[in-house]
């Protein structure tokens, strides 16, 4: 969504899935999962050391990313699969990762 003052809204979320059970090390089901993840166009991806921020123009592309993830856990032979989703969606301006942290960072 865009207007006269530049681009719209985005959608920032941050998602963290993992399967339970698979052991200790998780890094080749968290890189499967991103790497699923990274190939929905429209999302941009950040991973950070404990969660992946994404953001996109449509919660149906940050949905779409997360089934991607799921699916490739599954293909994996994951038997049980955690997720969390948080999902922030402000439409009276236009946000990004970059000034999110800015204003944090200050």
């Amino acid at each position: 969504m865009a207007n006269e003052k530049g681009p719209g809204p985005k959608i920032i979320g941050d998602i963290s899935i993992y399967p339970i059970g698979e052991g200790t090390s998780l890094g080749d089901y968290v890189r499967a999962a991103f790497g699923a993840m990274k190939k929905v166009q429209g999302v941009r991806l950040v991973p950070t050391a404990m969660s992946t921020i994404v953001e996109a123009d449509r919660l149906d592309d940050i949905l779409l990313a997360l089934k991607e993830a799921h699916s490739v856990l599954l293909r994996m032979g994951s038997q049980r699969i955690a997720i969390y989703l948080r999902i922030d969606h402000r439409l009276d301006k236009p946000e990004s990762i970059e000034y999110k942290v800015h204003r944090v960072e200050g």
